[in-house]
């Protein structure tokens, strides 16, 4: 029973973090994918990821992609294992918590991606058309998905008849991507 508290305290902080890092993986992917600001669920997204974001103004961005909310996971990631390693009572080995922080934080974006890719092919079933749709959700599935699909269809064709297997080679880089962070990293 006296383990507890530390317990509760850890499930509390993990489960802010992680909405932190899910908040600012999608503020990325829809900064990069130049996805619309009239959207419900991106408003709720930049309101949400503003005050916190005001903190790393210094931090330049880097085309689209925004640099200070990759540092914002990127140190979300490192105190989730920071604060891990504290209740384990394992060493703290600083090197090695930076380096997973800074792989966790790659993943986060990739994860992401998948779900994303994932929720399109599902919708695909019973949306069949991007014009018909009116949930603000899938049009955010859309928006951060078509600019990567866009490229995979330039540079393979992947339209057999009325079957589009881009998303399923969109799957298979992203998969292979984590695969090689894992061996590099």
């Amino acid at each position: 029973m006296s383990n507890s508290f530390p317990e509760l305290s850890f499930f509390i902080v993990d489960l802010i973090l992680s909405f932190l890092i899910l908040i600012f993986t999608l503020r990325i992917l829809l900064s990069m994918s130049g996805a619309s600001g009239n959207n419900p669920i991106t408003q709720t997204i930049i309101k949400i990821s503003r005050p916190i974001r005001y903190i790393l103004l210094f931090v330049p961005n880097i085309s689209r992609f925004e640099l200070s909310s990759f540092l914002i996971i990127f140190i979300c990631h490192f105190f989730n294992i920071y604060a891990q390693s504290l209740l384990l009572g394992t060493d703290i080995v600083y090197e090695q918590i930076i380096i997973f922080a800074f792989k966790s934080s790659i993943f986060s974006l990739l994860n992401v991606l998948t779900i994303i890719f994932i929720v399109l092919a599902i919708s695909s079933w019973f949306v069949q058309s991007r014009q018909i749709n009116t949930n603000p959700a899938l049009d955010i599935v859309y928006q951060i998905s078509n600019p990567i699909l866009y490229y995979i269809k330039r540079i393979i064709p992947t339209s057999v008849g009325v079957i589009d297997f881009s998303v399923i080679i969109a799957l298979v880089l992203i998969h292979f991507l984590q695969n090689f962070i894992n061996i590099i990293l």
